[in-house]
């Protein structure tokens, strides 16, 4: 009993050394992996990133006014504009680049001929990680005048590189390649103004991205985001008849239209002045040249009538001749 007992300690001790072994071994395997797991972050954060910067970016705003709306919100065009859209969007929402890529051009020409005040809000709705980093990103980039330059950036990434779009380090990248200062961009990215106007844009209780406001008048979407076409039948509809009129018609008074409307039914009622005859010109030349001809022809006519009124008295003077012949001959 005694030895089997002991046997009985000893197999039990060495279970537990096993496990006490098997112990170590995973707890040194889990520092090794998640220094492997460091080692590769600090490696991939390091690295370069592609971050592709379109042609001609501020040449597609050139000529536009920019300015900041009292929520922070970025906006184009005069601000006397008669129409306001307002677009409630995220980088980060496949629908809203569908509208920055088929509908944004259209409507920057109305902002362009005055008719446009256009908004954006950034929300942070969407598919891609890290739309919060994107937002900050373009309004930091806007401390800088060049929102609407890296708004164009972030929607080309968002299709372009997929769920790495705006990582921490491409939007670095872009930052650097924009020619921003990354000193005050990383002092704006983290400030409380830049979560303030966040915020406001969250208060504004649009869930859904891109939602089109004309004039505070939320577009009907339906399944589908706003047509070009309907959205420019939106801003036209909004836009009071006497937009762009000069200013001189929109200033002409009843009464003054009623004088020159009566000025104009004098002026219908007077009689025609008589014509002036005007001087022949060169091709009635002709004419003139005629006329001595004229005039010998009438000459001439006049001597044959002289000489046909002169005939019968030369007739009588030839009879007379001829009588008085007779008589003499006979005599």
């Amino acid at each position: 009993m005694a030895k089997k007992s002991s046997r009985t300690r000893e197999a039990r001790q060495r279970r537990q050394k096993q496990r006490r072994k098997n112990k170590r071994v995973l707890a040194l395997m889990g520092i090794v992996v998640a220094a492997v797991v460091a080692i590769a972050v600090v490696i991939v954060s390091n690295q370069p990133v592609d971050a592709f910067i379109p042609d001609e970016l501020s040449a597609r705003y050139d000529a536009i006014e920019r300015s900041i709306s009292p929520e922070g919100y970025p906006r184009l065009g005069d601000s006397q504009a008669p129409v306001t859209v307002e677009e409630y969007a995220s980088f980060a929402c496949p629908g809203c680049e569908a509208f920055h890529s088929d509908s944004f051009d259209a409507v920057l020409e109305r902002v362009r001929e005055g008719q446009v005040l256009f908004t954006y809000v950034p929300l942070q709705t969407g598919s891609v990680p890290n739309a919060p980093g994107a937002s900050r990103a373009a309004l930091c980039a806007g401390e800088q005048t060049m929102f609407w330059e890296m708004h164009d950036i972030l929607f080309d990434w968002q299709t372009r590189y997929g769920n790495t779009a705006f990582s921490q380090n491409r939007l670095l990248a872009g930052v650097e390649q924009l020619g921003l200062i990354s000193n005050a961009f990383t002092d704006c990215f983290n400030s409380a103004a830049t979560s303030a106007t966040l915020s406001a844009a969250q208060s504004e209780n649009v869930s859904t991205t891109p939602t089109i406001r004309v004039n505070g008048v939320t577009m009907d979407q339906g399944a589908t985001i706003p047509s070009t076409v309907a959205i420019l039948q939106a801003i036209d509809d909004a836009t009071p008849a006497d937009w762009g009129l000069p200013v001189e018609a929109e200033a002409a008074e009843p009464a003054e239209v009623a004088d020159a409307e009566a000025d104009a039914a004098e002026e219908a009622a007077e009689p025609d002045p008589e014509p002036v005859e005007e001087p022949a010109d060169e091709e009635s030349e002709p004419a003139e040249v005629a006329e001595p001809e004229a005039a010998e022809s009438s000459e001439e006519g006049e001597a044959v009538e002289a000489d046909e009124a002169d005939a019968p008295e030369s007739s009588a003077e030839a009879e007379d001749t001829d009588e008085a012949e007779t008589e003499g001959s006979g005599g």
